[in-house]
């Protein structure tokens, strides 16, 4: 998955390389350009001085007075040559030597009478052009070495080459240090989610940043917005469980009736009758445990707990229930408070059901998850039924006698979290013993078990 700061950095290398190529391209078209115009103008000027040089002598006929050239000329492979043509007859600078310029057509650069050839494959750039003179046709062809000033060029465009990489580096550094100065917002913002998600916070924090400032509204929002809609279910789940004692009353004053009358059908719908009283009272007792919901805050193990204890003591309390516990501070439910109230609630439920006088909590957290543990002095469970309790999917009536009373919403909830639960005897009490591992994060694993 590319993040939006790669994105950035290589649509700016892609555009930025496009942009240097083509002006690394038209520089080196413009400065090669330049300098075969200078070359060009510099062959014209000299055009004419060979042509005042060229002169009649009565005694020998034409002649090249090489007085009136320039001593460039006069040097053997000066890279500065000129050849004349008079009435069909050659006259060659001293400085061709025993060679001559080449009457190739050459590549046109642009310039009148002016080409560009390879000479003793060296540039040269030729110029030619017939004057006349005296009533004569004189041809005039001249011919300069650029092979250095073309070196000159491809040495300054590897140079610019160079620098225009340093500068890219250079650039691309800054925008790296720009954007991710532009985007520490979002880092924050991906921060106070972490924390929201770890419990520490309730809330994103306000930002100053334009940009960010309508997502993070949004995801408060959605966290307020959430927060009540769970409290709506919970309300309505308890009330709805209320109101249903109401009618449940008028049947089974009917059902006294039936039964009283002597109807065999009566006893069957009284047994029916007595399931549903019972589950509602167990939501009934549900939506007291569960109490607020505070999604994004951590909740500690610990504060729940004694809020639970003390529930339950009032629910059996004709059990006169003891509870042991061994909790560490630092232990704390790696999710939403209602999920953890729901399953304490039943873990403790159960426990309270079955117990004859003592309960057993430990709570502790290390690096990799919750561990949560469970024991009570009640009859247990044989193996083959914890077996049968523990199959993925299956849902045991809540009304069924024994241990089992909610752990399918037990199992739910652990897959949901991806942990594990544990179903053994208590060594230590004699009863049920339940162990419950939850990962810290989802992308932890948890320890293999013995």
């Amino acid at each position: 998955m590319r993040s939006i700061q790669s994105r950035l950095n290589v649509n700016f290398i892609v555009i930025t390389l496009i942009l240097f190529s083509l002006f690394w391209v038209g520089q080196s078209w413009f400065l090669r350009q330049m300098a075969y115009d200078f070359v060009a103008a510099r062959l014209t000027s000299d055009a004419y001085t060979v042509l005042r040089a060229v002169e009649m002598d009565i005694g020998s006929g034409w002649r090249i007075n090489v007085d009136n050239t320039s001593s460039v000329y006069q040097q053997p492979m000066s890279g500065h040559y000129y050849q004349v043509a008079v009435d069909g007859k050659w006259f060659f600078s001293r400085s061709l030597w025993d060679g001559q310029i080449p009457a190739a057509a050459g590549q046109d650069i642009g310039q009148e009478n002016i080409r560009l050839i390879q000479q003793d494959d060296k540039p040269t750039l030729v110029y030619s052009k017939t004057f006349m003179k005296q009533g004569r046709e004189i041809q005039v062809v001249l011919a300069e070495d650029i092979s250095r000033i073309d070196k000159s060029l491809t040495q300054l465009g590897w140079l610019l080459a160079g620098l225009g990489v340093i500068g890219l580096i250079i650039l691309l550094a800054l925008q790296i240090f720009i954007i991710r100065r532009g985007l520490s917002s979002l880092t924050e913002v991906k921060q106070d989610i972490s924390r929201l998600k770890a419990g520490d916070i309730r809330q994103l924090s306000p930002t100053n940043t334009r940009e960010i400032e309508p997502l993070v509204t949004e995801i408060n929002y959605l966290v307020q917005n959430m927060e009540l809609r769970l409290q709506r279910s919970r309300n309505a789940v308890g009330n709805l469980a209320h109101a249903a004692k109401t009618p449940l009353t008028v049947i089974d004053r009917h059902i006294d009736t039936l039964l009283e009358q002597g109807v065999s059908q009566g006893q069957g719908i009284k047994e029916q009758s007595q399931r549903l009283r019972q589950m509602i009272d167990r939501e009934l007792t549900r939506a007291r445990i569960a109490g607020a919901a505070l999604p994004g805050q951590r909740i500690y193990v610990g504060e729940e707990l004694e809020k639970l204890i003390r529930t339950l003591k009032a629910i059996y309390r004709e059990k006169a229930l003891v509870f042991n516990l061994d909790i560490s501070a630092k232990s704390y439910f790696p999710g939403e408070r209602d999920d953890l109230v729901e399953l304490l609630g039943n873990l403790l439920d159960n426990a309270s059901k079955w117990a004859q006088s003592q309960i057993c909590i430990k709570a502790h957290m290390d690096e990799h998850c919750l561990e949560l543990t469970i024991e009570d002095d009640g009859p247990g469970v044989p193996e083959e039924a914890r077996e049968r309790l523990m199959n993925r999917g299956e849902r045991l009536d809540e009304s069924t006698s024994g241990h089992g009373l909610g752990m399918s919403i037990i199992n739910e909830i652990v897959r949901q979290y991806q942990g594990q639960i544990i179903l053994d005897s208590s060594a230590q009490l004699g009863g049920l013993k339940v162990m419950v591992m939850l990962p810290r994060r989802a992308d932890l694993e948890l320890p293999a078990q013995n």
